[in-house]
């Protein structure tokens, strides 16, 4: 879905990111598919599985120069990042003007948390959900995960500095073409009915994750550094 939705972009792009790219099996995929070199970040190497090219680093302070990257992946990782501010704002400084940032994000208020299987879990307080994690058997405590609204996601991205565009829809509909996704497609079918303004809202309010792309305004390269701190101040 990421090759269909960006393969363009990926494809022009001679710098990629992938921060947060846990296994790294998403990431060798994406590199033997598009024929570009990935950097894979990730904090938890242990966890890592393919580890060519991965470099073991926080998210939120990358060891490399700004404007390093055409393209930077952020696949389901705001998440599990403390700092979530800082993850959007090391995005932006690692990006190059004109540079694009892929991220799909997850909602707070999904049905199911996509973690535990847990029907509601993100919705509860913290005390709630170790509560409830522990009855199920799954787990003993619900910190490291931190889901956010969609007004909190996107405030977040935009505040970091980014002009950022929607493309739940798109992403959507790639899912459940034909072959995918049987189960949603009625209620797809009911959304695709509804008015263009309406069906958006109702994407943002019960949509399991949404998919963004992030732009850093092109500029001089002498005016990155007051652009980010316009943004950031």
């Amino acid at each position: 879905m990421i090759l269909h939705l960006i393969g363009d972009v990926l494809g022009r792009s001679r710098r990629i990111a992938d921060i947060g790219t846990g296994t790294g099996i998403m990431k060798s995929v994406l590199e033997e598919r598009s024929g570009r070199r990935i950097v894979g970040f990730e904090l938890d190497v242990p966890f890592v599985v393919d580890r060519q090219g991965v470099v073991g680093a926080d998210a939120c302070r990358l060891p490399v120069a700004d404007d390093s990257f055409d393209l930077v992946l952020l696949n389901h990782v705001y998440e599990h990042v403390e700092d979530q501010p800082g993850l959007f704002r090391e995005a932006w400084r690692v990006l190059r003007p004109g540079g694009i940032a892929y991220v799909t994000a997850g909602s707070r208020y999904a049905v199911l948390e996509p973690h535990y299987r847990l029907p509601f879990l993100s919705w509860l307080p913290r005390g709630a959900a170790d509560a409830y994690l522990r009855a199920s058997g799954r787990g003993r405590t619900y910190a490291g995960v931190r889901f956010l609204s969609y007004r909190g996601v996107r405030r977040l991205m935009e505040r970091a500095g980014f002009r950022v565009r929607d493309i739940t829809e798109s992403a959507i509909g790639d899912l459940l073409r034909p072959g995918r996704g049987w189960g949603w497609r009625p209620v797809w079918m009911a959304l695709n009915g509804l008015p263009a303004r309406v069906r958006a809202a109702a994407l943002r309010s019960a949509s399991p994750q949404w998919f963004f792309l992030l732009e850093k305004p092109d500029m001089p390269t002498g005016d990155s550094g007051s652009a980010r701190e316009r943004a950031h101040g």
